[in-house]
C-alpha cells in the first residue's frame, strides 16, 4: 500500500502549494491510485485533518493516464465539509475504484486550516 499527501498544511489566506491565498477553489496535484499499480482490489483510504475548516474537500479520480481537466470526476462518499460550517476533525473515508490518478479539490474555502489530506492506495 502506497501513502501520499494530497494536501499539506494550507491556512486560509496564506498562499501555499496550489492555493494562491485568495481563491475559494483549488486542486491538489494528482497522486497515483490503485489503477496506476494495476492493483485489483481498488481499495483507497483518505484521511482528513482539519482545524476550524470552512469549505468542502472533494476527492476526485480519473481513469485517464494523462488526464485533462475534463477527465476528473467526484468520487461518491469521499468528501468532507458543507461549505459553511467550520469543522475541526481527524477522520477518514474509504472508497473503492481502480482510479489511475486521485486528487483533492477544495471548494467554498472560507476559513481555517487544512492540516493534511493523506491518501493510502
Amino acid at each position: 500500500m502506497a501513502t501520499s499527501t494530497l494536501l499539506s498544511q494550507t491556512v486560509y489566506g496564506t498562499a501555499s502549494g496550489n492555493y494562491d491565498g485568495s481563491s475559494t477553489t483549488f486542486s491538489s496535484d494528482k497522486q497515483k491510485g490503485d489503477g496506476y499499480y494495476s492493483d485489483a482490489d481498488g481499495l483507497h483510504t483518505v484521511s482528513f485533518s482539519l482545524t476550524s475548516f470552512k469549505g468542502v474537500i472533494q476527492i476526485q479520480g480519473t481513469l485517464a493516464s494523462s488526464p485533462a481537466e475534463s477527465d476528473w470526476f467526484n468520487i461518491s462518499g469521499a468528501s468532507h465539509g458543507d461549505g459553511s460550517t467550520a469543522t475541526s476533525t481527524d477522520t477518514f473515508k474509504n472508497f473503492t475504484g481502480n482510479f489511475v490518478w486521485i486528487r483533492a479539490q477544495v471548494t467554498d474555502f472560507g476559513g481555517g486550516t487544512i492540516n493534511s489530506v493523506i491518501l493510502s492506495a
